[in-house]
């Protein structure tokens, strides 16, 4: 088979070159397989390896021999997702330990997680003292230890480092007790100079301390508190503080210490705010009233998601605590009643409805008499609305219950001409926050994507 016909070299002649011959110095294009990875600085390559999986970032010894050298020296990413999900706990602690000896390079992120389900690790607090974990960044333990086992007090050698932690036992239950105990006397000799990103999930500590260990963290960005245990109230000053998710929806519990409020007290730079609890009531639970309470005006939340009876009145105190939201998700409980409106005067202006309010999420919407006060009530007041979504269960919509809805929403006294009205799937049942995307400050809305996997939607 004839080969095909090379690419005719072309380069420009050089001034006053008479004619140009065709053979200047300018670059050619490299030929078809050469590797053009390899040539770039090792300060490129680690970061590519650190960046990989952590079986990947091994594999590239086998690539060249000019990589062989760098895994070995590479910044570590050690993620024990990553090792073969047969290989059982026995195994996955050898390969860790292994890792751990081979690498000479600085240990950067540690994360382990589901092998932990059962039994901890025997060999975690001699990792957590290793040098190797000298100057890490990143500390994820979703599952690295016993329930009711204290937290690793090695753990917190390394406050100084951390840029990234998060704190788990995993799983909490009905009867209570699936919770880490976090060392409470020791919190005041902790210090997290560099701590952008916190999580705390399934953890029993006492409020004085969480609030003693939230102070200790200077440049805090974003936290996540999740179904912990041994507080009442979590008071929020943090200068730094952009994304804020707390969430305690666990079934009914027996004699623990439960989140009733959350004190916004000083807060300048938080821009999203999610908060949700259990609809489960005794008549002293989170459920019976709204806990977001702010002593100030916060005026840089753009983002709010909370869980909540469809109560007007309770959405007007909310628009006030934050008057520049410009995305307000309201998850309905689905068995509560909603309170009259007693404190809006319909003459009042809202600076949230009248300036800044965009889009409005109803998740659970079913169409009760109460939901369809809640909608109006924003469809009639908020002037520069373009997006209203109510979020049902229903898989699907025929033409008759489109028109049935569209008859009891007052969508001829709209305030907002440009707004519409969009019908979609989403289902949102026990603890449905993604952390990860709390998380990530470059999203401007992280709970703008479907909390299901059916993204079915009809326009109204």
């Amino acid at each position: 088979m004839a080969c095909p016909p090379k690419k005719p070299r072309v380069a420009a002649a050089a001034a006053g070159d008479g004619g140009g011959s065709g053979c200047g110095n300018q670059e050619q294009p490299p030929e078809s397989g050469t590797d053009l990875i390899s040539s770039l600085p090792d300060a490129i390559l680690t970061t590519i390896i650190f960046l990989l999986p952590t079986n990947d970032g091994a594999r590239t010894q086998a690539l060249a021999t000019r990589w062989r050298h760098l895994w070995r020296a590479a910044p570590l990413n050690l993620c024990d997702d990553d090792i073969p999900p047969l290989m059982c706990i026995v195994g996955a602690q050898a390969t860790i330990s292994r890792v751990l000896s081979a690498h000479r390079g600085p240990v950067r992120r540690l994360s382990l997680g589901w092998r932990s389900w059962s039994c901890r690790y025997p060999d975690l607090d001699a990792w957590l003292r290793s040098p190797a974990l000298d100057g890490l960044q990143e500390l994820e333990l979703w599952h690295g230890f016993t329930h009711l086992a204290p937290m690793p007090e090695a753990a917190f050698r390394l406050s100084a480092s951390l840029r990234v932690l998060a704190l788990s036992s995993g799983v909490s239950d009905f009867r209570g007790g699936e919770f880490v105990q976090f060392p409470a006397e020791d919190v005041d000799r902790l210090h997290f100079p560099h701590l952008e990103q916190l999580t705390m999930k399934c953890v029993d500590i006492a409020e004085s301390a969480l609030h003693t260990l939230l102070s200790k963290c200077p440049v805090l960005e974003s936290l996540v508190l999740s179904q912990n245990e041994g507080f009442h109230r979590l008071r929020i000053r943090s200068p730094t503080l952009r994304s804020l998710g707390v969430s305690d929806d666990r079934e009914k519990l027996w004699d623990l210490e439960r989140l009733k409020e959350v004190v916004v007290e000083d807060a300048p730079l938080l821009e999203r705010f999610f908060i949700r609890h259990s609809e489960e009531g005794d008549g002293d639970g989170l459920s019976e009233t709204l806990p977001v309470n702010s002593t100030t005006v916060v005026r840089t939340v753009k983002v709010l998601v909370v869980h909540m009876s469809p109560s007007i009145d309770d959405a007007i105190g909310l628009m006030k605590c934050f008057p520049c939201l410009q995305k307000l998700y309201v998850l309905v409980f689905l068995d509560k009643e909603s309170k009259g409106v007693r404190l809006h005067d319909p003459r009042d202006s809202l600076e949230c409805l009248d300036v800044h309010l965009k889009k409005l999420v109803l998740i659970n919407y079913r169409g009760i008499e109460r939901d369809v006060e809640f909608a109006n009530f924003f469809l009639s007041k908020a002037r520069v609305l373009k997006m209203m979504e109510l979020a049902t269960r229903r898989q699907s919509w025929n033409s008759k219950y489109l028109t049935k809805q569209g008859s009891k929403l007052q969508l001829k006294s709209r305030a907002s001409k440009d707004s519409q009205v969009l019908f979609s799937c989403r289902t949102y049942s026990n603890d449905s926050m993604h952390i990860r995307h709390m998380h990530d400050l470059s999203i401007g809305d992280p709970f703008d994507q479907s909390l299901c996997s059916c993204k079915s939607s009809q326009m109204l």
